[in-house]
C-alpha cells in the first residue's frame, strides 16, 4: 500500500489533552510545532496514522480526523 501524504499546506486543528488547542499545517507538524519533543512526536505520529487511514480502500479513506494517545499525550487531529 502506498501512503498518500497530505499536501504541505493542509491545515489541521490540534488538541493536546483538554487544555491546548491550535492550528498548524502538515508542513509545520512534520517540522515540529514547538520546543517540546513529546508534543512534536505525538502530533507527528497522529498525522502519520491519519495518512495511513486515508490511504486505505475502506471507509477509513473518508476520515477527516482522529484521536488517540501517543507519547503519553491525548491528541486529537482534525482537518480544518
Amino acid at each position: 500500500m502506498t501512503i498518500k501524504r497530505f499536501k504541505q499546506n493542509q491545515k489541521f486543528r490540534i488538541n493536546i489533552g483538554s487544555t491546548v488547542s491550535f492550528y498548524a499545517t502538515a508542513k509545520q507538524i512534520r517540522a515540529g510545532v514547538g520546543d517540546f519533543y513529546t508534543c512534536n512526536a505525538a502530533t507527528q505520529k497522529a498525522l502519520e496514522v491519519l495518512e495511513v487511514y486515508r490511504s486505505g480502500d475502506g471507509v477509513e479513506m473518508c476520515s477527516t480526523g482522529l484521536g488517540g494517545t501517543w507519547e503519553g499525550l491525548q491528541v486529537q487531529l482534525n482537518m480544518a
